[in-house]
């Protein structure tokens, strides 16, 4: 598998040779909008030839499969409710996937109360409201509204590596 590469908020990125590790920073800005993965051939100075995988996102995704409920609301109404896993979770918003059943026919904009409970030490229970910003299927991909991201446990959970 590639390793992957973020790019820094100048569209730049640092490229480290997995043989000598040399590094070099390049302007990726001509990837950024690009409809696909981009994987990057990089040779080193050393002559070593490897691949990168350009990570576009902004915040790291921390794999998570944590099984929940969102209630989707409209107009400060429940329209509907159901089970869901949290995919994954980054300091921006969650990857959902809805459970077999659960109806979910969302639109992005909408907004969806989700409570689920971390897989930290103390077991924190978090509800949080979001705003969808993806639909691909059972996938949903949200945003939190609120932006004090270390206001809770979600921040100290992302902090550690596991």
């Amino acid at each position: 598998m590639n390793e992957k590469v973020y790019i820094n908020k100048d569209d730049s990125a640092t490229f480290v040779c997995p043989q000598c590790q040399r590094s070099k920073t390049v302007d990726v800005s001509h990837y950024i909008k690009a409809p696909r993965p981009v994987q990057v051939k990089c040779r080193c100075t050393c002559g070593h030839a490897y691949a990168v995988l350009l990570e576009r996102r902004r915040h790291y995704r921390k794999p998570a499969g944590l099984p929940g409920v969102y209630t989707h609301l409209t107009g400060g109404k429940q329209i509907d409710h159901g089970p869901m896993n949290v995919i994954d979770v980054s300091r921006n918003g969650l990857k959902l996937q809805l459970v077999s059943g659960a109806q979910g026919n969302f639109q992005v904009g909408e907004k969806l109360l989700v409570e689920f409970q971390l897989n930290d030490q103390t077991k924190s229970h978090l509800k949080k409201e979001v705003v969808v910003k993806t639909v691909n299927r059972q996938f949903i991909g949200t945003e939190f509204i609120s932006n004090n991201f270390y206001e809770n446990a979600l921040g100290f959970y992302l902090l550690n590596a596991s």
